[in-house]
């Protein structure tokens, strides 16, 4: 068994793995690198991919692929939903902003073509693999994948949470046996998150405090799983202040309400989406505005989406907040506003004095959780990936349990 890196190592973004056998080649997602749109290095053939879950540094470049060949598509079918999401959101950003487009829509249709629907607990087959599938606990419809080839069993991660939250159970180690290989994300290697619990009061304290003001909270969210638990926070709460959803947020989260089995608590789930107020139109967004409310919309880090349209409305409030729920990706307006207190668009620059605030309600494992894994799982192997702490981390690994960990670069084999 040969493991090629082609995207995502001691980076993160634009995931890639390549595992070759004696009688097969199989890819480990295909991303995209969001923020620079860099794609994995380039692979001329496969003979299966699997697909871990929608988010577009996993699946972005997937349909590059079939431009050159065709292959079967295999995961869940919720990350199947939320993935054309994302794709047409993709090709929707690109055209906007002048981008090239590394895709079409024929080469859309031919991935959709290809698609194989898998379920958590199933085993199928390719022709020199026996393959597993398993909670990823990351956002809905996640999956880790454990390969059998040749005798030994390789498990990719790709990205996994051990932490409940309100919307997912967490990934289940138990039932990760006799692991000879692991591929691991290390996203957070070099820090813990904070308890979920103090991040949701936080949440709420600062929404109920910008109602009380006479202001309205915008809060950005990535589309895919984080503006269904966003949702879900503020409805536990009982809010007696409107919540509006706006943007991509709406359709991912109605996707999510589609598999029950698949998130915690489909009941709160249902009637958190259920009581937020679409809105659809620059009118009812302009009438949202009018007097104090909760906003829970597309972009995350904006760089579009509604997100945009709102600031622009009410930068100039100091009674308003901006409440940041993730990760701040390099270079995209978010952090830049997050660091510098300004707005920058192609076409303005805009000192916001709304009330800016940076919540941690990632959907990664923290550093605890991933060294607990590693100690649960202990494999031979561990190969650390999708982070900017890979070396050191692979060098704890190695300390602590005496395991073989590595980090290698993009292009080694």
């Amino acid at each position: 068994m040969l493991i090629k890196c082609l995207g995502g190592f001691r980076e993160v973004g634009r995931n890639a793995v390549l595992v070759e056998t004696k009688g097969e080649r199989l890819l480990l997602d295909y991303g995209l690198k969001v923020e620079t749109g860099e794609t994995p290095m380039p692979v001329n053939n496969v003979d299966a991919i699997l697909l871990c879950h929608p988010h577009l540094d996993h699946s972005g470049s997937v349909p590059v692929l079939y431009r050159k060949f065709s292959a079967p598509l295999y995961s869940t079918a919720a990350t199947f939903d939320q993935t054309h999401l994302l794709w047409k959101d993709s090709m929707k950003v690109a055209r906007l902003k002048g981008r090239p487009q590394i895709f079409t829509d024929a080469n859309v249709e031919a991935a959709k073509s290809n698609e194989v629907r898998v379920t958590y607990g199933q085993q199928f087959e390719t022709a020199a693999a026996v393959i597993d599938v398993h909670d990823a606990g990351h956002v809905t419809g996640s999956a880790m994948f454990v390969l059998e080839i040749e005798g030994k069993r390789l498990l990719y991660t790709s990205d996994f949470n051990t932490i409940s939250t309100r919307l997912l159970n967490g990934a289940r180690v138990d039932q990760l046996k006799d692991i000879d290989i692991m591929i691991m994300e290390t996203t957070y290697g070099s820090r813990d998150h904070p308890p979920r619990d103090e991040t949701e009061k936080k949440l709420v304290e600062i929404v109920r405090e910008t109602i009380s003001n006479n202001g309205i909270a915008l809060i950005p969210v990535f589309a895919i799983g984080r503006a269904a638990e966003i949702l879900m926070v503020l409805n536990a709460f009982k809010p007696d202040y409107p919540i509006y959803i706006d943007g991509m947020a709406r359709e991912a989260t109605d996707i999510a309400t589609h598999y029950p089995e698949l998130v915690r608590d489909s009941k709160a789930l249902k009637e958190a989406f259920e009581r937020a107020v679409p809105l659809y139109t620059d009118d009812e967004r302009k009438d949202a505005l009018k007097s104090p409310c909760a906003i829970v919309t597309t972009g995350g880090c904006i760089e579009g989406g509604p997100a945009v349209m709102y600031i622009r409305h009410l930068y100039t409030r100091p009674e308003c907040s901006l409440v940041f729920t993730g990760f701040q990706i390099p270079r995209t307006a978010g952090r830049y506003l997050l660091d510098t207190g300004r707005f920058v668009a192609e076409d303005v620059d805009l000192a916001v004095k709304m009330a800016i605030h940076s919540l941690d309600f990632s959907a990664h494992a923290g550093r605890t959780q991933l060294i607990d894994f590693v100690n649960k799982v202990r494999p031979e192997k561990v190969i650390c990936m999708h982070g900017d702490y890979c070396e050191r981390f692979a060098t704890e690994i190695k300390g602590r349990f005496g395991i073989d960990a590595i980090a290698p670069k993009n292009g080694d084999i």
